[in-house]
């Protein structure tokens, strides 16, 4: 196991680096946010992991430590080899991701890459537990934007189909706060009736 390792980056490419380490040039796979705080000639630790396959290795690396722990755990469930755990710190910070597995959040997760819902509901079914003791960060800005969208403009759109006017369905909508899609639409259509 190579635990981390320390060198100066010769190459930045699309999906990673080369650095130079003692008298090896390494490839290292990174996250597209990682990848960004770098530049070539920067000295650089890397937390890492090496995966082994039948035709080759692959090194991942991480600029912190954390999200090296995060990243084993993920791939430690079934369906989420290294790919998708990348994936999907291609798309959320680690304090995003613990928040939404913590809240049981399956829709937020199937935005990353290679993750779908049955994915989604594994990961938070088998990590659930694993990751009570761990303090998340609330999940950035425009994170939490698009997963509070999403319930309304879905609520919305059935709304629009079932016949409503779209003034009709905006308004019945507007105001309420949940996650889940099903309690927009049932709360939306009592206002509804109300009116009706």
């Amino acid at each position: 196991m190579i635990d981390r390792l320390r060198g100066i980056i010769l190459e930045k490419r699309l999906d990673g680096v080369v650095v130079e380490s003692g008298s090896f040039g390494l490839r290292v796979f990174l996250p597209g946010p990682n990848l960004g705080r770098l530049d070539e000639g920067d000295e650089v630790v890397l937390y890492t992991y090496l995966q082994v396959k039948d035709d080759g290795f692959s090194l991942f690396g991480f600029l912190d430590e954390e999200d090296r722990e995060l990243f084993l755990l993920l791939i430690g469930v079934s369906g989420v080899g290294p790919k998708v755990a990348m994936g999907i710190f291609s798309r959320f910070s680690a304090g995003d991701v613990i928040y939404f597995i913590q809240n049981g959040d399956a829709k937020s997760l199937t935005e990353a890459p290679g993750i779908g819902k049955k994915t989604a509901q594994r990961l938070i079914l088998e990590l659930k537990d694993k990751m009570k003791d761990l303090h998340p960060v609330a999940p950035t800005a425009d994170v939490v934007q698009t997963s509070r969208a999403e319930p309304q403009q879905d609520a919305l759109d059935a709304l629009i189909s079932l016949g409503y006017s779209p003034n009709e369905a905006r308004d019945a909508v507007k105001g309420i706060d949940s996650d889940d899609v099903e309690i927009v639409l049932k709360e939306a259509l009592k206002r509804l009736a109300m009116k009706g």
